[in-house]
């Protein structure tokens, strides 16, 4: 066996902080298994990005490279992967539980037939043997679960799971080349990326979210939440309360009773923090509450409180994430 693997998504030149995350949680668990830890990069020229894999914790870095690589291709990343596992023996590989990750790992699942947990939330070593732990029924349940050789056990972790180690600016790493495998047939020809919208982007997968509250006052008043969202690129959200006024649709609610989500940010403007809105978004990377009540609870779990009406603080939010920083 070769160690734990990562892959390393990036984008625009710039690692994913998943990639990161990850990359520390490998690290932890290298030093009980006494193994090393490895950095799968798939890009169309990656060098760049080998440097900062190494701080933080990449002995090797795997570079995959191809100009059909530019933009995820599922054959030719599934085939490349596929047959350095098969050369170097690794003992798990670590995909981000994001769309690219999520497909990725699935798809090398069944093409190899190797064990796969998904949405992993933590990671033991019990008698020198790795276990996997995944929640179910919203985290009352835990299961364990062991990897079959041969081959790799494949798991995938959310972003914001683990948290990021400090880098050590003194690390290096070897960097491996390889081609890239491009499979002689394919169902899938890849044109290029198009993002999302995040007006119509799922909830679930949305980075950047911003929710209205019943504290906003009016339903006049989403457009000033609509404004600030497109300013910082991000998705419309709202309570309960606020889909049964008619002034979002249910699609759009986040808690108990609606859609469960985990941002990197979450913006909750004029929303109290009642435990049935909360369960659905207490898990972002961070939580910024604006609200008039100093008291509400929203602030009990907030990261940044702003004490003050949503109504005049969102105009001056936006006002001021459209002019350049530098300005």
């Amino acid at each position: 066996m070769s160690g734990i693997w990562v892959l390393a998504e990036h984008a625009d030149g710039e690692l994913a902080r998943v990639s990161f995350e990850l990359l520390g949680e490998a690290v932890r668990l290298s030093r009980k298994l006494d193994t090393s830890v490895a950095a799968l990069v798939l890009a169309d020229g990656g060098e760049s990005l080998t440097e900062a894999l190494a701080r933080h914790g990449a002995d090797t870095v795997y570079l995959i490279e191809d100009p059909r690589l530019r933009h995820y291709d599922p054959d030719i990343a599934v085939a490349s992967i596929a047959r350095l596992c098969r050369l170097r023996d690794p003992v798990l590989v670590m995909f981000a539980a994001t769309s690219t990750g999520s497909d990725l790992a699935v798809r090398l699942a069944v093409s190899e037939d190797w064990p796969l947990v998904p949405c992993c939330v933590n990671f033991l070593v019990r008698d020198g043997e790795l276990e996997l732990v995944r929640s179910f029924a919203q985290r009352g349940v835990h299961g364990v679960f062991t990897g079959s050789r041969p081959g790799p056990t494949l798991s995938t972790i959310m972003p914001d799971t683990i948290g990021v180690e400090r880098p050590d600016p003194a690390r290096r790493a070897t960097v491996e080349r390889f081609a890239a495998a491009v499979p002689e047939r394919s169902a899938i020809d890849v044109c290029g990326f198009i993002a999302g919208d995040p007006r119509t982007l799922e909830l679930s997968e949305a980075e950047i979210v911003v929710a209205a509250g019943r504290g906003i006052g009016a339903r006049d008043n989403i457009r000033l939440v609509q404004e600030f969202a497109d300013a910082i690129g991000a998705s419309i959200a709202c309570t309960r309360p606020v889909v049964d006024l008619g002034w979002l649709p249910r699609s759009r609610q986040v808690g108990q009773t609606g859609t469960s989500v985990k941002p990197r940010l979450y913006v909750a403007c004029g929303i109290s923090g009642a435990t049935q809105h909360t369960v659905g978004m207490r898990d972002a990377g961070t939580i910024v509450a604006i609200n008039s009540d100093r008291g509400a609870p929203i602030f009990g779990i907030a990261d940044l409180g702003i004490v003050g009406d949503v109504t005049r603080i969102l105009p001056a939010l936006t006002k001021r994430c459209r002019i350049p920083w530098n300005e």
